[in-house]
C-alpha cells in the first residue's frame, strides 16, 4: 500500500481508538480528545456573565465561517439549527406548493429526505420516489422530472450504498424545469468537496464526518438562488433586536441566515463543532478526500475479492467515505466484527464500513482479515 494509507489524523487524537479499527464515521464519529478542553472552555464561558455570552456568539460565528468555507458560500448564508431534519422541514415549507406539484427523490434515500416531502401529500403534492434498486441511475431521476417538479431532493453521498451523486448533473436536471435542488450533505461535508453554489439548500448533521456531536445541524441557503426563503417560525433570535420593550409592537426578520434560528443555537455542541471543523481544516478537504478515496478503494477491492456483494461504485468520483456491501445478516456481522475490535454499522440489509482521516491501512487490513475469518467459520 502507498504512503497515502497512513492516517492523516493520529489515533491518539481521539478517545478510545487505541485498540479498535473504527470504521463507523458514517454512524457516529469517535470523540476528539480536544473536545474535553473545548467543553471546559464552554463551561467557563457560561459562568462568565455577559462577556461569556459574547464569546458564545463569537464561537458560533467562527463555526459559520468555517462551514461557509467548506460550502463555497458566505457565513451569512449559514444557520445553526438542531439537526439536518429541521433544515429539510424549513426547505419544504419554503415552496409555494400547488396541487399537482411533485418532488423527485430516490426511494432508497435516508428517511428524513423522504418524509420531509411525504407530509405534503395532504396539500396535493406528489412524491415521486424513484428506483427499484438501492443504486438509482441518473436516467431514472431524469425520467421522473417534469414541468410540475418543484424540488429535486437528494443526499450528496448515500447513507445506504455510499454512492456520491453528481451535483452538477442534478443542478442541470433541476434547472431544466426551474426546480429547487435540496441536498443533504451529512455523509459528504468535511471529507469531500460540496459545492453550495450548485444547490438551493444544503443540510447536514454534524456528529458523523464533521467530528462533532448531536444537537447542532448545518443549514445553508444559497442567497443567490433562494434569497426570499423565509423561516416557518419566528423567535427572538431570528429578528432584529429592539432595545426598548415598549416599541416591540412588531418585528423585522434578520436579513442573513440567522433568521432561521428562532432561539439561541445549542452552544455546547456548537463549540464542539467549531473544534471539529478546525481539526479537519488543519488537514484540508483535498487531502482528506484523496486519503479516503485511496483507502476506500483498497477496502472496496478487498471486499470484492472476498466475494461480497459490494453496493458502492468502484469509480472514485462516484463514492466518498462509505463502502457498503449487501447482507441479510448485517447485525450479526456488525456484532462479531465489533467483538474482534472492528467497529462498523449495520442495518437496512447492508453493512457499512466508513473510512475517515483517522483511518489507515491497518484498519482496513484488520477488517478484511476478520471478514475473511467469519466467512470461513
Amino acid at each position: 500500500m502507498t504512503g497515502t494509507m497512513t492516517a492523516l489524523l493520529p489515533k491518539t487524537a481521539f478517545i478510545g481508538l487505541e485498540h479498535v479499527a473504527h470504521l463507523a464515521a458514517g454512524g457516529e464519529a469517535p470523540v476528539l480528545r480536544t473536545h474535553v478542553d473545548t467543553a471546559t472552555r464552554f463551561f467557563l464561558d457560561k459562568v462568565a456573565g455577559m462577556p461569556g455570552r459574547e464569546r458564545f456568539a463569537a464561537v458560533a460565528d467562527l463555526a459559520r465561517e468555517r462551514l461557509a468555507g467548506l460550502l463555497g458560500g458566505r457565513p451569512a448564508e449559514v444557520a445553526l439549527l438542531a439537526h439536518a431534519s429541521e433544515g429539510l422541514y424549513v426547505a419544504s415549507e419554503g415552496v409555494d406548493w400547488r396541487p399537482g406539484d411533485n418532488v423527485v427523490v430516490e426511494q432508497s434515500e435516508f428517511p428524513s429526505v423522504l418524509h420531509a416531502w411525504h407530509r405534503l401529500r395532504g396539500r396535493g403534492v406528489e412524491v415521486r420516489a424513484v428506483g427499484r434498486e438501492p443504486v438509482v441511475p441518473l436516467a431514472e431521476l431524469q425520467a421522473a422530472v417534469d414541468r410540475r417538479t418543484r424540488v429535486v431532493a437528494v443526499s450528496h453521498v448515500s447513507y445506504l450504498t455510499g454512492v456520491r451523486h453528481d451535483l452538477r448533473a442534478l443542478r442541470a436536471l433541476a434547472d431544466r424545469v426551474g426546480a429547487r435542488l435540496v441536498v443533504d450533505a451529512s455523509h459528504a461535508l468535511g471529507v469531500v468537496p460540496v459545492d453550495g453554489a450548485l444547490c438551493d439548500v444544503v443540510v447536514a448533521c454534524c456528529y458523523k464526518w464533521l467530528l462533532a456531536v448531536h444537537g447542532v445541524g448545518v443549514f445553508f441557503v444559497n442567497g443567490r438562488r433562494w434569497p426570499d426563503l423565509l423561516p416557518p417560525w419566528v423567535g427572538w433570535h431570528a429578528v432584529e433586536h429592539e432595545d426598548d420593550w415598549r416599541q416591540r409592537t412588531d418585528y423585522r426578520l434578520k436579513a442573513d441566515a440567522s433568521r432561521f434560528e428562532a432561539g439561541n443555537p445549542a452552544f455546547l455542541p456548537v463549540y464542539l463543532l467549531e473544534n471539529g471543523l478546525r481539526t479537519l481544516g488543519e488537514v484540508g478537504v483535498g487531502a482528506t478526500e484523496a486519503h479516503i478515496l485511496a483507502l476506500g478503494g483498497e477496502l472496496r477491492a478487498g471486499l470484492a475479492k472476498l466475494g461480497l456483494p459490494v453496493l458502492t461504485p468502484e469509480a472514485p468520483d462516484a463514492r466518498a467515505g462509505n463502502i457498503v456491501f449487501a447482507s441479510d445478516r448485517s447485525a450479526e456481522l456488525e456484532r462479531r466484527l465489533r467483538e474482534a475490535g472492528v467497529v462498523t454499522w449495520a442495518g437496512d440489509g447492508r453493512l457499512r464500513l466508513s473510512v475517515h482521516a483517522y483511518n489507515d491501512a491497518a484498519d482496513v487490513g484488520r477488517a478484511l482479515e476478520t471478514l475473511a475469518r467469519l466467512a470461513d467459520a
